[in-house]
Formats: structure tokens, sequence, C-alpha cells
């Protein structure tokens, strides 16, 4: 009887531990990513490229708290836009032969809400009650807490906080690509100070092994002035 109560304080004492060691680590992932600057803007700008099969594709991303998304990729002088109005999306696809706006059905719009870079997974399931941690991982010979974070809508992504820098260093997901679930692995390669807040500069998507695709941002802008009829095609 002596021995199953010392095992139940233990374990008592393990799971209290357990729970610090997240508070702490999600305290200093909240300050080493300048959290609170993003907290006080309200409007984001992204300029970048995308890279996939030997091809450069200029990006903008235009963001408005507190979900608003546009986003436009250009291909050989045409714009592919996708937009998230709070309400609904729509996209505009050229390479498809149509010019007009087209709702986008809501097993796609996910992606286009996840480019909501104001919006942190990480933090957003901490709040929840939802933030898991799973030890300790190493990523490019560096040690790394593994995270397991499960969003509102019950998916689970993992995510390798780097244990010196508290920045994400690598995200895991499962994603569904032409009707075929992939593992895929995202690497950010380097980070880029914006008024304190620090954004991944590059990232690298992996898939067995192999790239399946990069994004490379040059630059981002807080507070920039955005008129709502920027989200809407209508």
């Amino acid at each position: 009887m002596k021995k199953s109560i010392v095992l139940l304080v233990s374990l008592l004492v393990a799971s209290v531990c357990t729970a610090q060691t997240l508070d702490e680590i999600v305290n200093k992932y909240y300050a080493a990513n300048g959290t609170e600057i993003l907290e006080k803007a309200t409007t984001l700008r992204m300029e970048g490229t995308m890279s996939q099969m030997a091809m450069e594709l200029p990006m903008t991303v235009t963001v408005k708290k507190p979900d608003k998304v546009r986003i436009v990729v250009s291909f050989s002088g045409m714009d592919i836009i996708q937009t998230f109005d709070g309400e609904k999306g729509y996209m505009v696809n050229p390479l498809s032969g149509a010019t007009e706006p087209v709702e986008i059905p809501a097993e796609q719009l996910a992606s286009v809400k996840e480019s909501n870079m104001f919006r942190d997974n990480l933090l957003e399931s901490f709040k929840a009650g939802k933030l898991k941690l799973e030890g300790e991982e190493a990523v490019n010979g560096k040690p790394a807490y593994k995270i397991i974070i499960t969003d509102e809508a019950g998916k689970s992504t993992t995510a390798f906080v780097d244990k010196e820098s508290f920045l994400t260093v690598k995200m895991v997901a499962t994603v569904e690509q032409m009707g075929q679930l992939m593992e895929v692995e995202s690497y950010i390669k380097e980070y880029m100070d914006v008024n304190g807040a620090k954004f991944g500069k590059i990232v690298v998507q992996m898939v067995n092994g192999s790239e399946l695709s990069s994004m490379t941002i040059n630059k981002i802008e807080l507070d920039v002035e955005v008129d709502d009829s920027v989200f809407s095609l209508q």
C-alpha cells in the first residue's frame, strides 16, 4: 500500500513538472517570436517567391485582422488569386480558363485560412488545452522540443521548437494532394525580423526525403493601409 502511495505521488509530481515545462516552453516561444508585436498590428503584407517544379513564382499575401486573407501567385503574366473575406472564399484561376471568381470549396478553404500569418496554431492549441509535449528530438543536429498541436477541427501537426532559440525549426503534417495523403516535413531554414516579430524567411517542404517546394520571403510590412475591398472578388 505504501509503495502504491509513493508511486501515485511520483506520477502526480511528474505530471506537474511536465505541465510546468510546457508552460515555460510556450512562454519563451511567445517572447522569441515577438508575438506581442503581432498582437498590436492589424494588417500584414508579404512579398516573396514560391519554387515548385523548377519554377519561381512571385507571390504576395495580404492579411487583415481578424481573418481576411488575399493570396496572389503570378505565372506567365497571369495572376492566380485566392481570397477569404471573413465569411466566404473565392478564387480566380486563369490557368483553368476561368476569368470570373468562383467560390472555393470548404475542403480547400482551410489552406487559404492557414496563410493568415497573424494566427499561431501552437499558441491557439495551448490556450485550448490541446498542446502536448512529447519529449525532444534532434533537428539538423540540434536538440528541439517535440510538440503535438491539435487544432479546433481535431487535426494534429507536430512542431519542433529549437531548445536554444525557441523558434520553430520543423513542422510535420499530413496533407492531401491529388486525392492522396502524404506526410510533409517543413523546415524553416532562416528567419527574418520585422519590428521585433520573427517570420520564417526560407521554408523548404520535403516528402520522402525529396524537396516538394520552397518559399522565400523577401519583404514583410506591418500596419499598411488595406481596404476591405481588397479581399472581395465579387
